[in-house]
């Protein structure tokens, strides 16, 4: 198995990317709250993960052209076509959906292979958090006062992108492992009631077949090339990130200043625990105990492998990092190290990861 995993940083000098919405424990209902939660006594803005991967999802139809998989509702469920052939971003962010109708009884389940936590803010509320005080004063008579909170912080997260599983989808019936409606669950009978879903399955399989598909038993795997260029782009929609709340007031650049990325034969992210962390008000970056964590991840390190760390000059510079101590120390890893911007280093390590589909 093969995971690419990241971990990134991004700036948010004055910003609000993710609400609560408007406090109702208040009686004139006019502060509107940022996203924090409690750790160890102390509160911290976030952006919550759905919303990090609408980001994701919007810049891959934004810069990559991916045709996005629509979106049906149904009573209180909403759910996308499941249909991960057609729709990339079925294939990459995952779905379910229940098909019951017409003697149909199926329920398809696909687990993201694209995995990422929230974007947490390193500065607690105490260091980071602001309370805007205005007027709405447009409108006849009185201004009505109203408060914003915001917040000056670098935000941290951290992915990972399971490259085997990009474009290869289980039949099994099984929980989880039935990804795909094919035309073994469906009734001999035919009639108006399934009509619909016999055309999706049908429609479904053509499609299989102009791709050139392998459709065995258990599994249907898509040509290397086209898991190549979802696993791909998928990475490199990473610079072009866009969008977050409150960006009409705040204009917040969201695409990543610093970024660590690493192919690992594991199921683990070596960069989720707190290499970046907060001192005394000042965000650091613990090099030493990288590195440590590296070494002993050597056993499932492809061979050849590098970590591929890119950054903002300006960005480091604010934060007070040596980069050339952060890279000596990452180096006694004995893993290799890639050093450049952001985009020179996301695009060696999509290389890396093409390389891998042959």
């Amino acid at each position: 198995m093969r995971f690419a995993t990241g971990l990134v940083l991004i700036d948010a000098p004055h910003s609000a990317l993710n609400m609560l919405g408007i406090d109702e424990s208040l009686a004139d209902r006019n502060v509107t709250r940022v996203k924090t939660f409690k750790r160890g006594g102390k509160r911290y803005p976030y952006v919550s993960p759905q919303a990090w991967r609408y980001w994701w999802r919007s810049t891959l139809k934004e810069h990559f052209n991916w045709e996005l998989s629509p979106l049906y509702r149904e009573q209180k469920q909403v759910f996308t076509a499941a249909n991960p052939l057609k729709y990339p971003d079925d294939d990459i962010f995952g779905y379910m959906r229940a098909f019951k109708k017409g003697g149909v009884n199926v329920t398809v389940t696909r687990v993201s292979p694209l995995k990422n936590t929230p974007l947490i803010s390193v500065l607690p509320d105490r260091n980071s958090l602001t309370v805007d005080e205005g007027y709405a004063s447009r409108h006849e008579g009185d201004p009505v006062p109203y408060s914003q909170e915001f917040y000056s912080t670098v935000f941290k997260g951290a992915f990972s992108l399971d490259l085997d599983a990009v474009g290869r989808f289980t039949i099994i019936s099984k929980a989880g492992f039935k990804n795909l409606l094919t035309r073994g669950d469906l009734p001999k009978s035919r009639n108006k009631n399934n009509e619909e879903i016999f055309q999706e399955v049908e429609e479904m399989e053509k499609l299989a077949q102009e791709l050139g598909v392998q459709m065995n038993e258990k599994e249907w795997l898509m040509p290397a090339e086209i898991r190549k260029k979802r696993a791909s782009e998928a990475i490199k929609a990473l610079r072009f990130f866009s969008g977050g709340a409150k960006q009409t007031q705040y204009h917040t650049d969201i695409t990543p200043k610093f970024v660590l990325l690493l192919n690992i034969d594991a199921g683990i992210n070596p960069f989720i625990s707190d290499i970046v962390y907060e001192e005394k008000g000042d965000i650091k970056f613990d090099a030493e105990a990288l590195a440590k964590r590296l070494s002993d991840l050597k056993d499932v390190i492809p061979e050849g492998a590098k970590l591929y760390l890119g950054y903002d000059d300006g960005f480091v510079k604010s934060l007070g990092w040596d980069m050339d101590e952060i890279v000596k120390k990452l180096k006694e890893s004995g893993i290799g190290v890639f050093v450049g911007t952001v985009k020179e280093a996301i695009e060696g390590f999509v290389k890396e990861v093409e390389a891998y589909y042959g």
